[in-house]
């Protein structure tokens, strides 16, 4: 099975997060999007418009593809990493990837995100958690909540 299929606990958690959210109207980015569906399920609960963009070609593919089976007009997928975002905003921020990834990269999210936006990281373990949130705390995001599934984290922060 491959990882975007909406089986594995950190899709799952991003998925909750996003219908607690209702990102109606909403401008949202879906970085490492796999096979896009959770930049297609934003779409789905009335995002503006959705930016999905994953170092894979597959991926990349895949979420074209996803898109138009699902009729999705307002998805916008592309081939790369953080250098895409050039000086894009955002309102939602989904991360669904690696913590050495997150970590990496989550001074350019905090950067393309609006005052009051809400970032979204999942894709690692509970014991990443503390080095994680230090990176946050230091980019002055605040906690808005946490949850677990099977030692997998999903974080959700705002700006």
């Amino acid at each position: 099975m491959a990882f975007g299929t909406g089986n594995h606990e950190t899709t799952c958690m991003m998925m909750e997060y996003l219908s607690e959210l209702d990102p109606k109207g909403q401008t949202v980015l879906d970085m490492g999007c796999g096979t896009g569906l959770l930049g297609i399920y934003a779409s789905m609960l009335g995002a503006k418009e959705v930016t999905s963009i994953d170092i894979d070609n597959w991926a990349f593919e895949a979420t074209v593809e996803n898109s138009r089976i699902n009729k999705i007009n307002n998805l916008e997928a592309f081939i790369g990493d953080v250098a895409l975002l050039g000086n894009k905003s955002f309102d939602i921020i989904l991360a669904n990837i690696q913590k050495n990834i997150i970590l990496q990269d989550i001074e350019k999210y905090v950067s393309v995100l609006n005052d009051e936006g809400i970032l979204i990281l999942s894709g690692f373990y509970k014991n990443d958690l503390e080095e994680i949130f230090g990176k946050a705390s230091e980019l002055m995001l605040t906690k808005i909540e946490i949850k677990e599934n099977n030692n997998w984290i999903a974080f959700a922060l705002r700006k």
